[in-house]
């Protein structure tokens, strides 16, 4: 391994996790950190902590191959038993020594005298600026990171409390208060019902930022979330039965890979779609008020948005003393809500449920490439961001991004998305710097721009283009985070890197001695290697006749 080879990662969350579990135990590579400006690891399970806050996709999917967790309380698991999940991990590979926590990333700068990135962080605590170089950096901070910024009229006059769901106020009690909740997407639906109990008054304006755009309202299709506590002997069977665990895993899977048939343009996805569509309706009328049913039952096609699993929110409408409201926000004044039809309401607490920035990748980090460019200016000349695989960017060597645009799945785990690109950067990054092969991989332009132009082209038709306000459109209308197919098939896309895409700086003459080294060396110090030698030493302790038996075993071998 070249001595000079290094790794800056940022962000702790779940990609940053498998990037650290790939670099450390399975390359055998220790020179990286990994800056998360957090308190600790998790990412987004340690951001989020509103009330209600927990995972839709089953969490027995949700979770490491490397680290499978048979004890999972229940199928659909909420965010601090995930949490305690991602911390376990980290401590159980022990990734800590290698991560800087409070410590937030400014940007970088590519030298190429040096051939290294420079760093620009800002330590949250000492409030000091300070620079790290190394010549791999890597983008693991994800994008449900930054909240959308939501500027309503006289927002800055209100004097009550306002936050974020994904800056959750948990110093502020708002029991017996009155509350407005402010959007209607997934994080508003697990908000509502964990609230509605205990305040006073709530009032969800589920339009909000639609006043002047009513073509565009698009409430949510729901459906039904079965999510029952795993039995002590299915925990056992996960546990104890071979290969038990990987079959669910597996079925979990399959299945939720299954639901991209529904996505499609062709007359079988439209036929699977309608039929999907009648059992969210029937739901949602069985379930939420007959005065809220057209204003919940959604006109445009299933997967337009992403789909919610009811956690009981449609329910939780029934209630008393909380209200639907399908508009739109005119004014905020210093102790209320002015809806566009002049309603006036007044509230001890406003609740941002507005989402993600999610399009706007790797916002507001300055990254300069080969020659100063910037990062962002190239992507305006374009139609937003994108990226090669949603990994690399042509001016940007020894870069790569994980969970960049266009590397979404529909509705499948997130985590099987990531250790997919861990195996693609480990494959085409980081054993070329290790091996000596080259000092520098960056992406040819020509195939950046083949690949986006085939990824929408396959998205061309589907239901993501249905004209409905979702996360996946950015601002130049152009769908920048869906993957357009199964999860399956980005796997097999990122399988076996085409070389010629890439180009390659640098290196040593020597790097197939190198790589030669490094694979022998991973052989005989892998585990199997090690417990195998374990059990060999122990026969040979036991055992006074062994080590004569080997001696001649060995020699009739060798003659």
């Amino acid at each position: 391994m070249s001595p000079k080879t290094d790794a800056i990662i940022i962000g702790a969350g779940p990609s940053g996790i498998a990037l650290a579990h790939k670099l450390k135990q399975k390359l055998g590579f220790n020179n990286f950190t990994v800056y998360e400006k957090l308190d600790g690891p998790g990412g987004t399970w340690r951001s989020n902590v509103y009330p209600g806050c927990g995972c839709d996709i089953p969490t027995h999917l949700y979770s490491f191959s490397f680290n499978l967790n048979p004890t999972w309380s229940k199928e659909l698991c909420e965010q601090e038993e995930i949490l305690d999940y991602m911390e376990a991990t980290v401590d159980k590979f022990d990734f800590r020594p290698h991560m800087v926590f409070n410590t937030s990333c400014e940007g970088a700068t590519w030298l190429s005298g040096e051939k290294k990135w420079e760093v620009r962080f800002f330590e949250e605590k000492t409030k000091q600026r300070f620079t790290k170089k190394a010549s791999i950096f890597v983008s693991a901070i994800g994008s449900i990171a930054e909240p959308r910024k939501a500027n309503f009229p006289g927002m800055e006059e209100f004097q009550g409390t306002v936050f974020h769901t994904a800056r959750w106020n948990l110093d502020y009690d708002y029991r017996g208060k009155r509350m407005a909740l402010i959007g209607n997407g997934c994080s508003a639906a697990q908000v509502f019902p964990t609230v509605a109990p205990k305040v006073k008054y709530l009032k969800q304006y589920v339009f909000p930022e639609l006043a002047n755009r009513p073509s565009l309202r698009n409430p949510q299709w729901y459906h039904e979330r079965p999510n029952r506590d795993f039995t002590s002997f299915e925990k056992f069977c996960f546990k104890y039965v071979p290969f038990w665990q990987r079959y669910h895993r597996y079925s979990l899977f399959s299945m939720s890979d299954a639901l991209v048939t529904t996505y499609g343009a062709d007359d079988k996805a439209k036929v699977l779609r309608e039929r999907t569509e009648q059992s969210a309706k029937e739901y949602i009328y069985a379930t939420a008020p007959n005065k809220y049913h057209d204003i919940l039952v959604p006109k445009f096609p299933l997967g337009c948005k992403r789909r919610i699993f009811d956690p009981g929110y449609l329910e939780a409408l029934h209630r008393p003393n909380v209200k639907l409201a399908p508009e739109g926000i005119s004014r905020i004044d210093a102790t209320g809500i002015t809806s566009e039809s002049g309603v006036r309401e007044e509230f001890d607490c406003i609740v941002l449920a507005t989402g993600f920035a999610v399009t706007d990748f790797l916002s507001p980090l300055k990254v300069k490439g080969r020659g100063g460019v910037d990062l962002h200016e190239q992507w305006n000349e374009h139609v937003g961001a994108q990226a090669y695989l949603g990994m690399y960017i042509h001016n940007f060597p020894n870069f790569a991004l994980m969970f960049g645009p266009n590397t979404f799945p529909a509705h499948n785990s997130v985590i099987f998305a990531s250790e997919v690109q861990v195996d693609y950067l480990a494959k085409t990054l980081f054993r070329p710097l290790m091996d000596g092969v080259a000092d520098t991989v960056e992406v040819k332009e020509g195939p950046e721009n083949d690949f986006v132009a085939d990824i929408d082209q396959e998205l061309s038709g589907t239901v993501w283009t249905a004209g409905c306000s979702n996360w996946y459109i950015n601002a130049d209308g152009r769908n920048s985070a869906s993957w357009p197919g199964y999860a399956l098939n980005f796997w097999r896309r990122t399988l076996f890197p085409k070389w010629k895409d890439f180009t390659m700086e640098g290196g040593s003459s020597f790097w197939i001695l190198k790589k030669g080294y490094r694979t022998i060396a991973g052989v005989l110090f892998s585990q199997p290697a090690l417990l195998c030698s374990a059990a060999v030493f122990g026969i040979w302790a036991m055992d006074n006749g062994f080590p004569q038996r080997l001696r001649e075993g060995m020699s009739r071998m060798l003659k």
